[in-house]
């Protein structure tokens, strides 16, 4: 399925965009990262992390992400939630585990689109959204 910037739905399960994505973050090497990073997002995509600031490019964002392999070998990111997307933007939530399963962060991602259905801007941010009392 192509979603367009224009388009205004709501997805049950995530895209070949966002599931490339995805599986960018557990992709085990360089090689088949950078693959899934040209598949999923423009040239020109930028990864916003809470931490690290602001990545641009494939090149960027596959350094990045080996970066996370690195620090948490065996750790796995997974889609937990329905995407919900309209206007161009899409919102999800995450989930890392480790090698045993157990859970090590949650947050969520703010994905803006290309016109031909590609990401070209990821916004993380980390942990779950509280409540004002």
């Amino acid at each position: 399925m192509v979603i367009t910037a224009s388009s205004r739905i709501v997805l049950f399960m995530p895209d070949d965009a966002i599931s490339a994505y995805d599986e960018a973050w557990n992709a085990p090497d360089g090689d088949a990262r950078i693959a899934l990073l040209r598949r999923c997002m423009t040239s020109d995509a930028e990864l916003v992390d809470p931490r690290a600031g602001r990545m641009t490019g494939h090149d960027a964002i596959n350094e990045h992400i080996a970066g996370f392999a690195e620090r948490f070998p065996g750790a796995r990111v997974s889609i937990s939630s329905d995407v919900d997307e309209h206007h161009g933007f899409a919102r999800y939530a995450w989930t890392i585990t480790d090698g045993a399963g157990d859970q090590l962060m949650t947050g969520i991602d703010v994905v803006e689109r290309a016109d031909d259905g590609r990401l070209k801007r990821v916004v993380m941010f980390f942990g779950e959204l509280t409540t004002s009392t």
